[in-house]
């Protein structure tokens, strides 16, 4: 007996943390799994890698197995993926099928900071990049760049400027930008109307830069304009089209005035107007008295 206690002792400690370790892993005994070494290569999930039970990923390259406790997850390494192939939680495996936030064209890809604002990622559904004006230094000079990467199980909505999407599985399952096919492809964002992408060619490969309309326009037919992109089963309300109408008639009144050889209009003293040949600009009108423009008038025969 002394001798079979001694045996035990010396040969079969590991066989034994080997069998509890396998209990966890089956899920016979999860109750009663006492934390510390004997979880062997397994650890309590406090990254919140784990959100439901069973297989997801690390990261790219790496698949976990995950198990409920009352006190969390235990999160044990089932495989580390072969070359060629990455972590797909979508498929339950390492495939050779990449997620998009694994692919190899993410990892070069970089976002350029060509405008001021936020801008999700390209291929990363969960990145965005945020491209600030350079502080102290005249206008002119590139952008300050920063990456971004939302929380676990979110994605990145380019809309609100907010990680809300949550993800299947914890990982993209497209690409915000599809794939480029020739140079000066370009297009709206799907998840955002007011970003837009158009394909060009950086060190002979072709990458998308993304791009955001101004004043939140939204961008269709290759232009970014004022009012949203029109379906095809959409129709035109009656008041819609009035408005349209009357919109067009002030325009050509507008333009007759301009032109028009009649006596100049007087306005009240101290106001603003715009400027009629540049619209970012105004004209100031000062507390003067008015006068009477009749006499150089076209029309009079005197200017002449």
């Amino acid at each position: 007996m002394l001798l079979k206690f001694m045996l035990i002792t010396i040969f079969g400690y590991n066989s034994i943390v080997t069998a509890d370790l396998s209990g966890v892993v089956s899920g016979n005994r999860m109750a009663a799994v006492p934390l510390g070494w004997s979880l062997g290569e397994g650890e309590l999930d406090i990254e919140g890698v784990c959100s439901e039970p069973g297989m997801t990923c690390q990261n790219c390259s790496l698949a976990v197995t995950c198990i409920s406790l009352p006190v969390g997850w235990l999160k044990v390494p089932l495989q580390h993926c072969l070359d060629g192939e990455t972590c797909n939680a979508h498929l339950k495996t390492c495939s050779k099928e990449n997620v998009p936030e694994c692919d190899a064209v993410t990892s070069k890809y970089r976002h350029t900071c060509e405008q001021i604002g936020i801008f999700p990622d390209a291929f990363d559904c969960r990145k965005f990049h945020l491209c600030s004006p350079p502080e102290d230094v005249p206008y002119g000079r590139p952008a300050d760049h920063r990456v971004a990467l939302c929380p676990r199980h979110y994605g990145y909505n380019p809309m609100t400027a907010q990680c809300s999407v949550p993800l299947r599985d914890g990982q993209c399952s497209k690409r915000p930008v599809p794939t480029c096919t020739k140079v000066g492809q370009a297009a709206a964002l799907e998840d955002s109307p007011n970003h837009y992408y158009v394909c060009l060619s950086k060190h002979g490969q072709l990458y998308p830069q993304i791009f955001i309309c101004p004043h939140g326009w939204y961008f269709w037919d290759n232009f970014c304009r004022p009012e949203p992109e029109r379906k095809n089963n959409e129709k035109t309300s009656t008041t819609e089209k009035t408005a349209a109408i009357e919109a067009t008639t002030k325009s050509e009144s507008a333009k007759s005035d301009f032109f028009s050889t009649e006596k100049a209009r007087t306005y009240p003293p101290d106001t603003f107007l715009a400027d009629k040949f540049d619209l970012t600009n105004y004209v100031s009108i000062d507390d003067v008295e008015p006068h009477d423009d009749s006499s150089f008038s076209f029309e009079n025969g005197d200017f002449w």
